[in-house]
């Protein structure tokens, strides 16, 4: 029932507002495996790839990226040997579809890059995972407390994998020695001690990591996703976003239309009839 003292504006204007008013929030989750791009795919053929898996959802911009089959950390990524030869174990020969590409940081590109950044409109994103790898190089071959060549654990300079989210750090994953049993954010080190660059027979000592990050959730509101690097090159694949789309302002069906205006006519009577009973009240 509406009452006699309730202003006809805030009537008026809760009427409108229950016919205009968008549905729900819609969940969704979309699954990039980078694994179809060729192995020099640029910022632009990533990201349009990523639009294209987003379809009607949203957009995203990406900034940073190279994609790569091959890159192996200057010899250092260890793996399994056979008949004295080492097979660096990459995302490239770990990807489930077998189609071995994955996207780093542009760190040997013009203009150089310590981070893939993507940043996303129309939707926000609640949590992601994906498959990642800390690559080794030649600049950092060892941990080293005493800071002669890398840092040990605790050191800031230790080789990482930096996740942000709008710009606040979310989670990292450390560089380890391998066959150290240790490990990083539930990833352990690799079982396997030699690299191409070692040999079969002499142990690789360059911190590196090679695992998935499980389910990361992020907090409210999330549109940009930063994945940072610390020395030289990171990986990702496999890369799983799940989000919510803002619904749009709903636009009102013209039976809508029609009953918001029969709505506001009947109120446009009800005040009329208030004002005469008023004024008849002060005549009386």
């Amino acid at each position: 029932m509406i009452r006699r003292n309730m202003p006809f504006f805030a009537v008026v204007a809760g009427v409108a507002a229950i016919a205009a008013h968008p549905g729900p929030a819609t969940a969704s989750s979309v699954s990039f495996d980078y694994g179809s791009l060729s192995a020099s795919a640029t910022d632009a053929q990533i990201q349009q790839f990523m639009n294209t898996q987003l379809g009607a959802h949203g957009s995203v911009t990406v900034i940073g990226a190279v994609a790569s089959n091959s890159y192996n950390g200057d010899g250092h990524v260890t793996g399994p040997v056979n008949r004295g030869s080492v097979t660096s174990y990459t995302l490239a020969n770990l990807d489930s579809a077998g189609n071995g590409t994955f996207i780093t940081n542009n760190s040997g590109g013009e203009p150089a890059s310590n981070d893939i950044l993507m940043s996303f409109s129309g939707l926000t994103i609640s949590s992601i995972s994906f498959d990642l790898e800390i690559f080794p190089d030649d600049s950092c071959t060892a941990l080293s407390q005493s800071g002669s060549n890398c840092g040990g654990r605790g050191n800031p300079n230790q080789p990482d994998l930096t996740l942000l989210a709008n710009g606040s750090e979310i989670e990292q994953w450390l560089g380890l020695t391998p066959d150290s049993n240790t490990s990083s954010n539930g990833i352990h080190a690799s079982a396997y001690a030699h690299s191409p660059d070692s040999g079969a027979y002499s142990d690789e000592r360059a911190p590196q990591l090679l695992g998935s990050s499980g389910i990361v959730d992020l907090p409210a509101n999330t549109t940009t996703l930063d994945f940072q690097d610390w020395p030289a090159t990171i990986g990702i694949n496999d890369l799983v976003i799940n989000f919510s789309n803002d619904p749009p302002p709903a636009v009102p069906e013209p039976g809508t239309i029609a009953l918001l205006g029969t709505a506001l006519f009947g109120l446009g009577l009800l005040r009329r009839r208030q004002r005469v009973a008023a004024a008849n009240g002060r005549t009386a």
